[in-house]
């Protein structure tokens, strides 16, 4: 008789114990989901901090660029005026005071970007920093003597002392937003396969048909590198530095180029005048007689880095995604300043990948200063800044452009992976075959030297070359997109 009750006991027992481990699932799920969506706000606003720092230490970066451009255009004008008083003396200085500004205004600009960004939270990043400090002690020994000259010459007496202090003061307060197109003196070129990004990405991404499209490719009979390729000395020698002027700085450089010449053999009295309008100085009369005819050191736009902006043409080849096309006054390339900066989010919920919890991301941005020439007469044309090749302050605003648009190429300088590999790496593997385990772009090439990899490119090519073909620029969307993408 007793039975019965033990045994609905023992049943309400078992209910009791089972509830309790679906309250202890079921609270275990929650506390997951509230960490995940608290790990989810960290991100996100972590995506939205670093974004915010470097667009504004972009923006910082090139209202500098565009301010020391319209000092270097004031003091064109302030050169004019100078050589109608006839005071040689004022002529020396503008002309050495142009020289210097063309470093210590970009470096300024580099101070400006650091406090913009730490100013956003954004920290000081060792490995920028470490990179930025070895640059300074490379720049301290550009005077090296060189086969009777010395390895790159100064644009001014003790520019390079100079300009590896102010390098090596900026990098020990810290490198938080790196000058991600910044050209070196001692950089090499890109044309070279092992230089090219998109190599490496054809590799990774078995995209057989960038093979095809390579210039070197052969279209009948269908004949590519990865017929051709035997081992590392295949590739041939790595390109050389080709430094493009040293009157420019490396960081954020303005793209000017000086000349002693007559103004009078590249511009009208009339032309002259527009720039001189701009800031309420009239040199009617003075300009014919006293400036057009002489021989002075003058600073110009330099036409290679001054251009049209072609890829900004919605029409063009490359199809950029743009609403309509870039105004006239403001189509050229010129100086820009790309940021790249990191910031780190720890995260409460675990990982396999990553056992200390943390996540990196990576921010780019780029930024342009815009100005423009107002003629005097009645039209109210605007035009370029280098409409007439002599700098004259024309600069009025700073806008975010998109970074694949910006100058310094698909990688960054600061790309700390790419640039270790193209510094160390490179020249090692095609000297000796040697690759380094631990570089991504080194196991990329290990990837494309097995024959089993590149017999499987073949055997796809043979029957199906015939789909890989260009994108077509204008009226229809891009095609292949970018490597940046904003």
């Amino acid at each position: 008789m007793r039975s019965a009750p033990q045994s609905s006991a023992r049943h309400r027992a078992q209910r009791g114990g089972q509830t309790i481990v679906f309250l202890l699932m079921a609270l275990t799920v929650l506390v997951f989901i509230f960490l995940w969506n608290v790990d989810l706000h960290r991100i996100v606003a972590g995506k939205s901090l670093s974004q915010n720092a470097g667009d504004a230490a972009a923006l910082a970066a090139a209202r500098w660029q565009g301010t020391t451009l319209n000092l270097i255009g004031e003091l064109n004008l302030m050169h004019a005026l100078a050589l109608s008083a006839g005071d040689t003396d004022a002529v020396d200085a503008v002309t050495n005071l142009q020289a210097r500004l063309s470093f210590t205004g970009p470096m300024t600009a580099l101070v400006a970007a650091q406090v913009a960004a730490k100013n956003n939270r954004i920290y000081t990043d060792a490995d920028f920093t470490a990179l930025m400090r070895r640059h300074a002690d490379d720049v301290s020994r550009y005077d090296t003597p060189v086969a009777g000259g010395v390895l790159f010459p100064e644009p001014y007496a003790g520019a390079w002392d100079a300009y590896a202090r102010m390098l090596a003061d900026i990098a020990a307060d810290g490198i938080a937003a790196a000058p991600d197109n910044a050209r070196f003196y001692n950089d090499a070129p890109g044309n070279h396969i092992l230089r090219d990004p998109a190599f490496y990405d054809a590799v990774a991404g078995r995209i057989w048909c960038w093979f095809y499209l390579h210039p070197t490719a052969s279209r009948n009979p269908v004949r590519t590198m990865l017929d051709d390729f035997t081992d590392h000395s295949w590739w041939g020698p790595l390109p050389q530095p080709d430094p493009p002027s040293f009157e420019n700085a490396e960081i954020f450089g303005l793209g000017l180029v000086s000349h002693p010449v007559s103004l009078e053999r590249l511009m009208t009295p009339e032309a002259f005048q527009v720039g001189a309008a701009q800031q309420a100085i009239d040199l009617t009369g003075f300009v014919q007689t006293n400036v057009m005819p002489v021989v002075e050191r003058w600073y110009f736009y330099h036409p290679t880095a001054w251009q049209a902006w072609t890829i900004m043409n919605p029409d063009g080849p490359d199809a950029f995604p743009i609403a309509g096309p870039v105004k006239p006054e403001y189509d050229y390339t010129g100086a820009d300043a790309v940021i790249r900066l990191h910031a780190q989010v720890t995260r409460l919920t675990p990982s396999a990948g990553t056992p200390d919890r943390h996540d990196d991301l990576l921010w780019t941005a780029a930024a342009k200063p815009f100005g423009y020439l107002e003629t005097d007469d009645s039209t109210g044309l605007k035009l370029r800044p280098d409409a007439f090749g002599l700098v004259l302050p024309a600069f009025r605003e700073i806008r975010l452009i998109p970074v694949d648009a910006a100058s310094g190429g698909a990688t960054g300088s600061f790309d700390i992976h790419w640039r270790r590999h193209l510094d160390e790496h490179l020249p090692l593997y095609v000297a000796t075959g040697r690759l380094d385990d631990d570089c991504r772009y080194c196991r990329r090439i290990a990837t494309f030297q097995d024959a089993a990899f590149r017999q499987q490119g073949r055997d796809w090519l043979l029957h199906n070359h015939g789909l890989c073909t260009l994108p077509g620029g204008g009226g229809g969307g891009r095609g292949g997109g970018t490597r940046r993408g904003h």
